[in-house]
């Protein structure tokens, strides 16, 4: 089978239109939240050894993309170099999110169509942007292709922090592949919407692949936005659980 074999080609997303917002640099109990994750982030990057995050929830649904889009801002605007690459192949936000076009993405860049300046889009937001491009219905083979380890070993050598968006662990399980180029993760938990047994679930299968997990992040909804919960402290109470529970059989 060809590489443009994988691809489909004048084919609409499916998801929904909720698009994840920006509220990092105005006055509210949010953006303030956000920058005291930023702040935890930075601490743990090691001086920049950590530098490739790869954000995980278990289902969809938990604010992950809201929490990375975030996060990213408040990383810019404290003089981070920051690109977000969106890994989330059957429901991309990203692009959405910093208003950039999702044309010549990942998936271009695999066929050959753009090379690996044009995939990256600059927002408004001072946060560089990969996007997903067309879809795609084996993206496996992306992600598991030197051409694609290589894109993802050139970011780390341009920027301060890449900042993976990936779909959920239990609905897919692209993590695998993920987990292999990331230097750490950090999961999101949507308090009433996550069940414990949902994450304790999601971190078994994440330990199969030997995963440096700094820690989780709880977010909540309110009027169908989310929010951080508890300002992105990583020792919150489903942290302590996740932390027991990983720790349990090591």
């Amino acid at each position: 089978m060809s590489l443009k074999n994988l691809f489909f080609k004048n084919k609409k997303d499916n998801f929904d239109t909720d698009v994840p917002k920006i509220v990092v640099g105005k006055r509210t109990g949010s953006s303030e939240n956000y920058y005291r994750l930023k702040d935890n982030i930075i601490y743990y990057s090691d001086n920049g050894k950590n530098k490739v995050f790869q954000f995980e929830s278990s289902i969809s649904g938990e604010g992950k993309s809201t929490v990375v889009g975030n996060v990213a801002v408040a990383l810019a605007k404290s003089g981070k170099k920051v690109v977000v690459v969106d890994l989330d192949f059957r429901r991309p936000k990203v692009h959405r999110m910093f208003n950039v076009p999702n044309l010549n993405g990942i998936t271009e860049y695999m066929l050959d169509e753009c090379d690996d300046s044009q995939i990256i889009k600059t927002s408004e937001y001072g946060v560089d942007v990969v996007n997903r491009g067309k879809a795609a219905h084996n993206a496996s083979i992306i992600f598991t292709s030197n051409k694609f380890k290589a894109l993802i070993e050139k970011l780390k050598e341009n920027y301060d922090m890449v900042l993976f968006d990936c779909p959920p662990v239990l609905l897919v399980s692209d993590y695998i592949h993920f987990s292999k180029l990331a230097d750490t993760i950090i999961f999101v938990v949507c308090s009433g919407v996550t069940h414990r047994s949902q994450l304790k679930e999601a971190i078994e299968l994440l330990k199969k692949c030997n995963p440096n997990i700094l820690g989780t992040v709880m977010t909540y909804r309110n009027a169908g936005k989310f929010s951080l919960k508890y300002g992105g402290y990583y020792n919150a109470r489903y942290y302590r659980d996740l932390k027991n529970h990983y720790m349990q059989e090591r």
